[in-house]
């Protein structure tokens, strides 16, 4: 069965395509830090209702940044993922850690593709904010500093890039779980009857152990001393990623969703987990393979893997 078909393609065409005409070089990525570009190189900014406003950036400058952020983003899926792969010298509770880490860094770059995620603004980059609505409008606007879910909201008739960014009051892991959960229901309503069947295996799982529960279990494992009793007690498995292949469809199925326990959750990560990794890399080959950009990036990236022996 094909996972990756109408969705898939759909992505490339409507967020990949439009930008392999622009990039930045590895040299140069300090220069295109998202935050900085979308408060230093405002054209407009809007107050929407609540702590929601909009901003307005030249094509150019959000292309380049988003593909910066994507590239520094798959920097820290492949440090995560040699981590993992290197589980035997800790802890199972550790390991579990490090592939939460693994799937929480590939959600933040899945988003990146799609245009959308979270970014942290403290207070030097909300006053620059605040500093351009000061200077432009007669009624200021209050930044404030935190946590904030973005996403392309059109190309006005400019030509420019209309960014929507609202505050959140929760922390980024629980927010980007729930933000996980709306964006596999939306690619339901773009996807193909195969792809179909594989978000709705994955939303399955984030209703019956609820939204957020990646993070929950993050820590439940992390931060609560009996933690280390599992340990002690060889409790917990070592986690293996999963083969996206032809029976991957099947043990997903066969997973228990019923029993809400720390084996059965841990299991279902390790499947998204290795959906997500996949997703992404047929994403970034798309785009690489069309694009001037990424290729600097892309051989320090797999001269770590070689340095790791993986």
């Amino acid at each position: 069965m094909e996972l990756f078909g109408k969705n898939f393609l759909n992505i490339r065409n409507n967020h990949l395509l439009p930008r392999i005409s622009f990039g930045v070089k590895r040299t140069k990525y300090e220069f295109w830090s998202l935050k900085d570009i979308f408060t230093n190189k405002l054209l407009s900014l809007n107050k929407l209702s609540g702590k929601a406003f909009e901003i307005e950036l030249t094509k150019e400058d959000y292309y380049k940044a988003i593909h910066c952020d994507i590239e520094l983003f798959m920097n820290k899926v492949f440090v995560q993922y040699s981590d993992f792969k290197k589980q035997n010298s800790v802890s199972a509770s550790w390991s579990f850690i490090t592939l939460y880490y693994f799937t929480f860094f590939n959600a933040t770059c899945l988003f990146r593709f799609i245009d959308k995620g979270f970014i942290f603004l403290n207070r030097e980059q909300s006053k620059r904010l605040e500093d351009f609505s000061i200077a432009l409008y007669s009624d200021p606007i209050s930044v404030d500093i935190g946590n904030y879910y973005f996403s392309v909201k059109e190309i006005n008739s400019y030509g420019n890039i209309v960014i929507a960014l609202s505050h959140k009051g929760d922390s980024v892991h629980k927010s980007t779980w729930l933000q996980m959960e709306l964006t596999l229901r939306e690619f339901v309503n773009a996807s193909d009857p195969n792809e179909v069947v594989i978000y709705n295996l994955l939303l399955n799982h984030f209703t019956k152990f609820k939204s957020e529960y990646p993070s929950n279990l993050r820590n439940k494992l992390n931060y609560n001393g009996d933690s280390s009793i599992l340990d002690l007690e060889s409790s917990i498995p070592y986690l293996t990623l999963k083969e996206i292949n032809s029976n991957y469809l099947k043990e997903l199925t066969n997973l228990d969703t019923n029993v809400s326990s720390n084996l059965n959750q841990m299991n279902s990560i390790s499947y998204l987990t290795s959906f997500l990794f996949e997703l992404n890399q047929k994403l970034y080959k798309e785009y690489i393979d069309r694009s001037d950009f990424g290729q600097d990036f892309n051989k320090e990236r797999m001269n770590y893997l070689k340095s790791k022996q993986l």
